[in-house]
């Protein structure tokens, strides 16, 4: 009898359960609710056109045997639409009442309300299909709703194909990455929102970075009824960032390898970094210093220009130099008075600008002073030897191989002292040589 019927009817027993509707009724009622009707099912579970409230007082008057035929409003997202209801008891062949019969009409203006849900739909579904962001909707189940075109050009899945409504969304996924998959969807399923980025294996063999955000979809009961899920290819943006960290890494390898004493500073001249010369230099080590304005421990006067620098704010100079050569005196952890010799410079790195500070311990400077003074004093010494003791002999030989030459008898012995008499010119060449290199040497 109901289907016969073009109005939306619906027959419930005198316990509010579902006996019966008609196929009108059933897409009326999927304006109002995101699930289907059920028979068996209570009526008060669902959203009507006539209040919870109204219902009741309806079903009230309709079980008692009147009969009603009312207008009442339904305010909606959209709009306020009236309907006229209608309401009667039904009653088996024995008088037993079976249950209340209603029907639901609309009279505003014929299909306004389909009209505008088609138009929201539209709407909707007109802002999804623009989004450059990836779009899904999975219903409870897990089985695919909805998605957009963006999600398509995005998906690095090999299985994509298989991305159709009604499909799980884990038979689509790769393997690799289905555990991770199905644990963040149990976390939406839960109520969680999750905002995060995830490396996937593509198809073309490399990894790809997503930033994807998950949140449960609830009706108006509060019940989850499926999941959004928003993606992003930032594999650049990824990649970028682990170059970035690389580099950084690099850096302090290159700090902490420098045999000078080094503290890297931000623009407020607090420690980052510091190499194990420097805490050898001043008895802290870094995790004492990090985050401490260095200042405190080593002052110098060009602290009291440069917060007034325009350089720290302005510059886009890849290098300056802030300040060298200078003798400044500190305390180290011990309390020992410390001279060092200081240097100053500022880089932009990573687009941050950071300040490294270079300390030589005048200390050691002098030892290595002292070790060079020693040095050239040996030079000295293998200057005098070379150009006196080494020479006084080779004079000798030369002298007498002149007389011998002036005395010679025969063509043979003549020729040999020739021989002789080059062998030593050479040999005083040499000499010569080294100790003119040695005296170079020495700054002489």
């Amino acid at each position: 009898m109901l289907n016969c019927s073009d109005t939306p009817s619906l027959f419930v027993s005198p316990s509010h359960e579902i006996i019966s509707f008609n196929a009108p009724l059933e897409t009326m009622i999927k304006w109002f609710n995101p699930r289907l009707l059920q028979k068996g099912q209570l009526i008060t579970a669902y959203k009507l056109p006539v209040s919870n409230k109204e219902y009741h007082r309806l079903f009230g008057e309709i079980i008692s045997g009147k009969k009603i035929d009312t207008t009442v409003s339904c305010l909606t997202n959209i709009s306020t639409i009236q309907y006229r209801v209608k309401g009667e008891p039904l009653y088996s062949s024995q008088g037993t009442i079976l249950g209340v019969l209603f029907s639901f009409k609309h009279v505003g203006h014929h299909n306004a309300l389909s009209e505008e849900i088609a138009n929201l739909k539209l709407y909707f579904e007109s802002i999804i299909a623009e989004a450059h962001e990836g779009v899904l909707f999975l219903q409870d189940d897990l089985s695919v709703l909805y998605y957009n075109e963006a999600i398509m050009k995005q998906s690095v899945y090999k299985n994509i194909h298989l991305l159709r409504q009604g499909n799980n969304i884990l038979d689509i996924v790769n393997e690799k990455e289905r555990e991770q998959t199905e644990f963040l969807l149990k976390l939406a399923l839960s109520g969680k929102m999750i905002d995060r980025e995830v490396p996937i294996s593509g198809k073309d063999g490399h990894t790809h970075w997503f930033k994807i955000k998950l949140f449960p979809i609830k009706n108006q009961h509060e019940e989850i009824v499926g999941i959004a899920i928003l993606s992003l290819d930032v594999s650049e943006k990824k990649k970028l960032e682990l170059a970035l960290h690389e580099s950084e890494i690099r850096f302090k390898n290159i700090i902490e390898n420098t045999p000078i004493a080094l503290a890297v500073l931000d623009k407020d001249f607090k420690v980052i970094q510091l190499n194990s010369v420097a805490e050898e230099l001043l008895g802290y080590n870094s995790q004492e210093l990090i985050g401490t304005d260095l200042r405190s421990i080593i002052y110098c006067s060009y602290y009291d220009d440069s917060e007034s620098s325009p350089w720290f704010e302005n510059s886009d100079a890849f290098f300056t130099n802030l300040t060298s050569d200078r003798f400044i005196s500190t305390i180290n952890k011990a309390g020992e008075l410390v001279t060092v010799d200081i240097t100053i410079n500022a880089y932009r790195f990573n687009t941050n600008k950071t300040i490294v500070l270079a300390a030589r311990d005048v200390r050691v400077l002098l030892k290595q002073e002292e070790k060079l003074q020693l040095h050239s004093e040996l030079f000295r010494k293998i200057a005098w030897q070379q150009s006196h003791e080494v020479r006084k002999p080779l004079a000798n030989i030369k002298g007498i191989t002149e007389l011998l030459l002036d005395n010679a008898t025969s063509s043979s012995i003549d020729l040999y002292l020739n021989y002789l008499k080059e062998a030593t010119e050479e040999l005083d060449t040499i000499i010569k040589n080294i100790v003119n290199q040695t005296y170079l040497t020495q700054g002489e």
